[in-house]
This record gives structure tokens, C-alpha cells and sequence, in this order.
């Protein structure tokens, strides 16, 4: 299977929110030649405020961002069209399943175009920032990671591409493409099993392949920029959301199975974190036993104990029905607060990607005739869908691409709902006009930061939305 590799640059890190601006991407072979490239810019979203240093940061100045000719919607509309003819590949980037797969699915679904796209038709997707933490734990001389100015080792890419002799546009999204592809090319050549690793877990049936035939697996976990490793064994699925669930073999099963349901929950929501959760839809990765033992940390454990706590589990018919008994109460218990909190705030419709349900069929058909009409047509389209959120959506995409075919009464409304998102002087989940001044305030006041000389162009920016809004 080919590869993609992509990144995205954008207005800020909210992905129910902000937007992409600028999508750069490329796919090769196996052997990392590459069969196609591209890269497309748009211009700011109606409605939409942007962060002052997310566009310090990537550059995206007063052209850029107001006068470029193609709109948010046909960049979408092209990525998409791009991303389904290079279907079925791996798509790849860095820091990308927590950051530019989200905005991906959020920009799509708002879009009323497939917010699934890279793990559907036989696509698989993996983190490239993930692999290099996972070779550095286990092998730390394969790659040079650098330090940061608090003496701690960092893996942002503009300093770990250097780091690696690789010539790096930082902060450009084909810039950004280029030193991911080599990176990987890097990790290929000089761990090609951890390579191989990445590659079966970005295909959910591998996944679960590999935990089914493996006693035991490897894998790191980071929080908060500590990394550390997880042994475990495969235990049970998640009766409510269908993950695998591992057990973690620092812990003795011994100790564990005698235990009733009531006293097991006690030291699991105590803090005794036995059982540990895989995303198999994430990319994780999983090391086998072989992969492992000729590293630093295989002399830190006991694999032979650790096989004697496989061996005690695998007939632990009790303690597994105990576990999947306190796992559905966890999970009933977690949604009855969700619905109690949710109740509370009001939910937004660019919010409901994971929480609203997928369209149903008539709606899917809708969307696909919203795909192919014209801007005149669609308003009628907006009024036949069962899914008040997709109404909500196309109506905007329409006011945003097409304005004057729709109803002065519609267009006035969705001008004041703006208005009055953006001049709202309350603490948002949006940026606001309020949130765009105090930022170019700080900028222009913290002495440390490397863009005072891209405040004039912000400020012209902020010229524009005086002139456009007010």
C-alpha cells in the first residue's frame, strides 16, 4: 500500500472553530518514490476570527489570508477529491491523529462532505510523531533528538528535522510534508521492524490480529511530556465501546482475580490502573517480545514472570466477567455525567461530530445532491434534511460561498448571529474581536517573541474586519 503524507496549517488549535488554511500532501510508494503532489491555499472563512500568532507563526499575512482567490469550501472540496483517487493508502503525518486528522474531520463534516474519508475505504492512518517516541523509549541512539532551552529532549518537528540533517521549511504545510517523508525514510532504514509495526497499526484489523496472537505486547504512552511503557496482554473488548482492553502486567493477576466485583472496582478507581485502553482506530503501535529484547528496558523487567501472569489470566473466566461488569458501570456512570454537564451548556452544533450520530440514508443522498447542485439550488436542499445540523451547515456554507441567492430574511439572520458571536466580550469557545486585539497586545508586548515585525500585518488585518464587520 502507498503512503500519504500530509499536514495542514491553521487559523488556531480548535478544530470545532478555527479552520484550515493552507493543505500540503504527498503520496509514494513503498520505497518512498513519489507518485503525486500537491498543495492548496484558501482564504478566511466569513464569520471566522483567527489567532494573531497562529498566523505569525505560519506566515499567513494580509494576502494571504483576505485576497487569495480560493475559498475555504473548493480547497475542502479539492483535498477530498485529491485524498479519495490516492485511496487506499496509509496517511501519515506528524502529531496528526490528535491535531490534523481533527481538523480534517471537523472541516469535512461541517462541509457536508465524508468526515471519515482517511479511515474508510481501506485507508489506514498512522502518527509519525508517535514512532519516533516509540524508537527513542526503546533505542534512544537511532535518531538525534534535541533538547529544548529546559534541558528536556523535544520532538517538535522544527527542531527534531535539523537535529536529523534534514533541510526543513518549518511551519509550511508542504514544508512540514517533506521533513515528515524523511523522517519516516529515516526510522524505515534504521528500524524497519518498528517501521513494519507502524505500518500493521494503522489498520484496525491487524490491530487486533497482533493482540490475538501475541501473549504479550509493547507500547508507550505520553502524558504531559513524560513517555512511558505499558506490558500488557490482551484481557477482554470493552463491553460498551468496543476497544480492546489490556491487562497491564506490572500488576500480579494473582492478587487481582480472588477479588470480588465490589473490592476490584475500589482499587481500580482508586488509582491501581490494572487494565489499559488501545485506540485501534488511533494507529497504535505494538511491539512483539522480539522487538524489544535486545533494548535498555527489557533487562528492566522479568519476562518470564511476566509470561506467568499470561498463563494465569488466560483462564481467569471470573475476574474477566467481574471486569466487564465494572467497565459498564464506569462507562453508564461517565454518560450519566456527560448528559448532566451537557445539559447545563449549550451544545453547538460544530460540536456534535461524535455526538450527534451519523445521517441517515435520506440525508446522505441530500448531501451528495448539496455536492453537485448549484448555489441556487441548495437553499431548497437545506430545507429537506432530516438532521437540523446539516441544515445548519449547508445554509452557512451557502451564505459563506454564495450569499445573494439566498433569502434576505436567512442572510440577515446569519449576519447577526455572527455579529453577535464575534463582538461578544465574554470568554468564547471562538476567537472574538475581543480575543484578536489582546493577543496582538501581547505580542507586541512580550519582548521574548520572535514576530513583532508581523504586527503591521496583522493590524491591517484588523483594519480589514473593522471595515467588513463594522
Amino acid at each position: 500500500m502507498d503512503y500519504i503524507f500530509y499536514d495542514f496549517e491553521t487559523t488556531g488549535r480548535e478544530p470545532h472553530w478555527d479552520q484550515i488554511l493552507q493543505v500540503g500532501a504527498t503520496k509514494v510508494s513503498k520505497e518512498f518514490n513519489e507518485i503525486d503532489s500537491f498543495e492548496f491555499r484558501c482564504r478566511l472563512k466569513p464569520g471566522l476570527i483567527p489567532s494573531p500568532f497562529a498566523l505569525a507563526v505560519n506566515n499567513t499575512d494580509y494576502a494571504k489570508l483576505i485576497k487569495s482567490k480560493c475559498s475555504h469550501y473548493e480547497m475542502l472540496c479539492k483535498l477530498e477529491e485529491k485524498f479519495v483517487n490516492w485511496s487506499p493508502s496509509i496517511f501519515i503525518g506528524y502529531n496528526s491523529i490528535s491535531f490534523d486528522e481533527e481538523f480534517l474531520r471537523n472541516s469535512l463534516f461541517r462541509a457536508l462532505l465524508d468526515p471519515y474519508l482517511t479511515s474508510r475505504n481501506n485507508n489506514g492512518r498512522g502518527d509519525l510523531l508517535e514512532l519516533l517516541r516509540t524508537v527513542e523509549f526503546f533505542f534512544p541512539d537511532t535518531i538525534n533528538v534535541p533538547y529544548n532551552n529546559r534541558k528536556k529532549k523535544t520532538f517538535k518537528l522544527d527542531q527534531i528535522a535539523p537535529a536529523n540533517s534534514i533541510n526543513h521549511l518549518a511551519h509550511d504545510a508542504f514544508g512540514d510534508v517533506m521533513a515528515t517523508k524523511q523522517l519516516a525514510q529515516i526510522i524505515s532504514k534504521r528500524k524497519p521492524s518498528f517501521w513494519q509495526s507502524f505500518l500493521e497499526g494503522s489498520n484496525k484489523t491487524k490491530v487486533f490480529k497482533t493482540l490475538s496472537e501475541e501473549s504479550m505486547v509493547f507500547l508507550i504512552q505520553t502524558f504531559y511530556g513524560r513517555t512511558t511503557a505499558i506490558s500488557g496482554t490482551f484481557l477482554l473488548m470493552h463491553p460498551i465501546y468496543n476497544f480492546p482492553v489490556l491487562f497491564d502486567l506490572n500488576y500480579d493477576p494473582q492478587e487481582l482475580i480472588k477479588l470480588d466485583l465490589k473490592d476490584l472496582r475500589d482499587i481500580y478507581t482508586s488509582g491501581q490502573k490494572f487494565l489499559k485502553f488501545i485506540k485501534s482506530n488511533n494507529g497504535p503501535i505494538l511491539l512483539k517480545t522480539n522487538q524489544i529484547q535486545d533494548s535498555w528496558f527489557s533487562n528492566s523487567i522479568n519476562i518470564n514472570e511476566f509470561r506467568k501472569r499470561c498463563e494465569i489470566l488466560v483462564n481467569a473466566t471470573s475476574f474477566k466477567q467481574n471486569v466487564v461488569t465494572m467497565l459498564s458501570g464506569i462507562a453508564e456512570e461517565n454518560q450519566q455525567e456527560k448528559e448532566v454537564s451537557g445539559s447545563q451548556e449549550d451544545i453547538m452544533p460544530e460540536e456534535t461530530l461524535y455526538t450527534g450520530g451519523f445521517p441517515n440514508h435520506k440525508d446522505q443522498k441530500l448531501k451528495q445532491q448539496f455536492r453537485e447542485g448549484s448555489w441556487s439550488s441548495r437553499f431548497n436542499i437545506c430545507q429537506r434534511f432530516s438532521d437540523k445540523r446539516l441544515s445548519y451547515f449547508g445554509l452557512r456554507l451557502i451564505y459563506e460561498e454564495s450569499p445573494e441567492t439566498l433569502p434576505p430574511s436567512v442572510r440577515d439572520e446569519i449576519e447577526r448571529s455572527i455579529e453577535n458571536q464575534l463582538k461578544s466580550i465574554n470568554k468564547e469557545k471562538w476567537k472574538t474581536f475581543y480575543d484578536f486585539d489582546k493577543e496582538i497586545e501581547n505580542i507586541e508586548n512580550d519582548s521574548n517573541t520572535m514576530v513583532e515585525g508581523f504586527v503591521f500585518e496583522l493590524k491591517d488585518i484588523r483594519k480589514h474586519f473593522e471595515e467588513f464587520y463594522f
